[in-house]
Formats: C-alpha cells, sequence, structure tokens
C-alpha cells in the first residue's frame, strides 16, 4: 500500500518509522516547509531511517519520499495520514487536496471537533470519492528524541475510538486500520459522536477557567499542578460541563431515533474506561483527577517572564480544545436550541484570554468563529442539515 503522511511531529515521526518498518508498504513523508523536510532527508541519511524506540526494542522505518511538493507525494496514495494539530488540517487539505485520487482513505490522528465537515469544506464534490475518518485520540504516547532521526514510543493507547465517512465503512475500516497501527480500532459509529464525545474539550478548557478565573495577575514562582491541582470548585466545574453535554446528547437522540450517541460518555466514566489501573481513589470526580498516577506532576502551561512565570494562555488547552473542540460542540448545542450555560461561561473567558471573538450575545456571531471548526463556521443553520450530512445522507 502507498501511504503519505502529513506532518512532521512526534506522532508523524512514530507513524513513518512504524508503518515504514513493516516493509510491505511505501512510505512517503509529506512536510510543508522544505527546511523541516530536508531535516528528515538528512536524519534519515544519516540514521538509516527512522527510528521508534519502544520499551521492550525499536524498529527502524525508512520513508521512500520526504518532501515540501505535495505533487511529489500524494498522487497514487491509498491512505493519507493527517498527524497534524487541528490547526493545520484546513491549510494541508487545501495543499494536498488537488492531488487526491478516488477511492483513497484521508483520517487525521486526532480528529477532533466536525473534522469531517471540514474536509467536506475543502475538498467539495470529491469528497463522495474518497473515505474520511478520523481517530478521537493519537493511538501512542510518544516524543521525538532526535528530530528527523528517533522517536521514542512511551505508550500504546488499549482501545482508540474513531469515526468514518461513510458510517458503514466503520467496521471493514476498523479491522484494516488495527493491523496498520497496531491497536485495536472500536467505531463510534458517526463523527457527531466523536465530536460530542472528545474530553479534551471539557477539561482542558475548564481546568484553565477554574484555575484562573480569579486570577489577580499575580506571577508565579512555578508552575501549579494541572490535573492534581483541581480543587472542589473546579471538578463541579467540569461535572457541569460534562452534565451538558449528556443532555445535549439526550435531547439528539430524542429527536432522532436512529440515531446512538452511547459513546458519548460522562466525564468519570471516560477516566474510569482510560485509566481504571491508575486512579486510587474514585469516591468523587475530583479525586479521579488528583489521584491518578497518570497525572501526577503534569503542570500548567507557563510562559517565562523576566520577574517569573505567567500562565500561557496561548497554548494548546485552550488554542486548540477551545476553537477546534469546544465550539464545535457549542455549535451543535446552538443548532439543537440547547441551552449550555457553562460550556458558555468557559467559553466567553477563555475568548478573553485568548483574545478572541466567538460569542456575542450568547450567539456564535463573533469575528473569529470563520476560524473555528463550529458547524456554523461551515453554513449550518438547523440541526436536520447538518445530521443528513454528518451522517452521509446527502
Amino acid at each position: 500500500m502507498q501511504i503519505t503522511i502529513c506532518g512532521g511531529g512526534n506522532a508523524a515521526h512514530a507513524a513513518a518509522g512504524l508503518l515504514a518498518a513493516e516493509g510491505e508498504h511505501r512510505v512517503s513523508v509529506y512536510l510543508p516547509f522544505e527546511n523541516e523536510a530536508q531535516l528528515w532527508r538528512d536524519g534519515t541519511a544519516t540514521q538509516g531511517g527512522i527510528r521508534v524506540v519502544r520499551p521492550d526494542g525499536s524498529v527502524l522505518g525508512l520513508p521512500e519520499r520526504i518532501s515540501s511538493d505535495p505533487a511529489e507525494v500524494i498522487p497514487g496514495s491509498e491512505l493519507v495520514l493527517l498527524a497534524l494539530p487541528s490547526f493545520a488540517h484546513e491549510p494541508i487539505l487545501k495543499e494536498i487536496a488537488p492531488y487526491l485520487e478516488d477511492g483513497t482513505l484521508i483520517g487525521a490522528l486526532a480528529a477532533r471537533g466536525c473534522y469531517d465537515l471540514c474536509v467536506r469544506d475543502i475538498l467539495g464534490s470529491k469528497t463522495d470519492r474518497v473515505t474520511i475518518f478520523g481517530l478521537q485520540t493519537l493511538p501512542w504516547a510518544c516524543r521525538i528524541r532526535e528530530y528527523g532521526q528517533e522517536v521514542d514510543l512511551l505508550g500504546v493507547k488499549a482501545q482508540v475510538e474513531f469515526a468514518t465517512c461513510p458510517p458503514e465503512q466503520a467496521n471493514e475500516l476498523a479491522s484494516f486500520l488495527s493491523s496498520q497501527l497496531g491497536l485495536p480500532l472500536e467505531p463510534m459509529g458517526s463523527f457527531l459522536s466523536l465530536t460530542l464525545a472528545g474530553t479534551g474539550q471539557l477539561i482542558h478548557p475548564g481546568v484553565m477557567y477554574g484555575l484562573f478565573k480569579d486570577w489577580d495577575g499575580k506571577l508565579f514562582e512555578e508552575a501549579p499542578l494541572f490535573y492534581q491541582g483541581i480543587d472542589a470548585q473546579t471538578a463541579d466545574i467540569l461535572q457541569c460541563l460534562s452534565d451538558e453535554i449528556q443532555y445535549l446528547r439526550t435531547c439528539i437522540e430524542e429527536r432522532y431515533a436512529s440515531i446512538d450517541l452511547h459513546t458519548v460518555r460522562t466525564l468519570d466514566e471516560w477516566l474510569c474506561m482510560s485509566y481504571a489501573d491508575d486512579i486510587e481513589d474514585t469516591s468523587s470526580l475530583q479525586t479521579y483527577f488528583v489521584t491518578n498516577r497518570s497525572y501526577a506532576g503534569l503542570k500548567v502551561p507557563m510562559r517565562k517572564v523576566e520577574e517569573g512565570l505567567l500562565p500561557d494562555f496561548s497554548a494548546r488547552y485552550l488554542s486548540e480544545d477551545v476553537p477546534y473542540a469546544l465550539l464545535a460542540t457549542r455549535g451543535i448545542a446552538e443548532l439543537a436550541e440547547v441551552p449550555t450555560p457553562t460550556i458558555d461561561e468557559v467559553i466567553s473567558w477563555a475568548q478573553k484570554r485568548m483574545n478572541k471573538e466567538y460569542l456575542l450575545d450568547g450567539k456564535l456571531v463573533g469575528r473569529d468563529v470563520k476560524s473555528s471548526r463550529a458547524p456554523q463556521r461551515y453554513g449550518f443553520r438547523d440541526l436536520d442539515t447538518m445530521i443528513a450530512v454528518m451522517f452521509c445522507q446527502t
């Protein structure tokens, strides 16, 4: 199979090394900047490929082609993997779209909210001639050790959920992708499920809001703990966020009898499923976080100034999880006419810290909605139309 990986970060290194090491695939890498592409070419020449270091040993995979020109790597690709942050999906899709061929599988690691609407907006009529899929989260925990040469594979998820369009291709694609990526993939049913089920959209903006909504601007000497710094009040905020999404889920299921959103789990259910062996105390939502060994020691993103540290409100906990996840869910709620007071409160606070404008007078009509993944950005004004598109019925 001819596979092209788009991106140059942690996940791209892991995907390139693992898939090329199999020997049965022709793997290419597309990097939009020539200096990055050259670093990969130099690195793989020195190392003989991308080395993926695992706890049980290492594998070495050599990509066949590495280029900053999509015309050199996209044509003929049967599988295209976007191993990119959400903000890069749109520009990269625009660059590769002219070279995609009929029948190509186009997937994101990970997809975030309304990824399918983003792809449709860019590909237009070509969307019906390809298969879109997206993983809810990255399949691996990985960190680059040497750029273009080596990456540490710290862990593999026990299971990752994913969505496809058309949805009926999910089971067949699950079997194929599971074998390629080396872990079980579980179909979610639809991109609607994937969008609503994302927990990062709750946890990251919710914790940032809880920690800093009353911040007085004073400098920090050291970064506070992020997950394990959650107090009872912040846990209550997270619970309210989760409850609002569950209410939205219930309203949609009641309105559309054929739609099953059971994979849109409550926050505590997701934590139990994801970290069953790592949480010491399950007596409250707060203790789910503060006694979770996987969260031990992780700190708030901060930026250095001369006199100390300040919270970094440009970090991905807001810059990615608000416009590309939480706003997508908030936009669906607006189409469904379901109130989301806590989500609105968090977005209103976050947009001030980010110097953005999304919500105005309780509606997603701000100037920066055009650079988000809210369905309103793609022209949707009623829930029925959006549902039909998300389930590939039009």
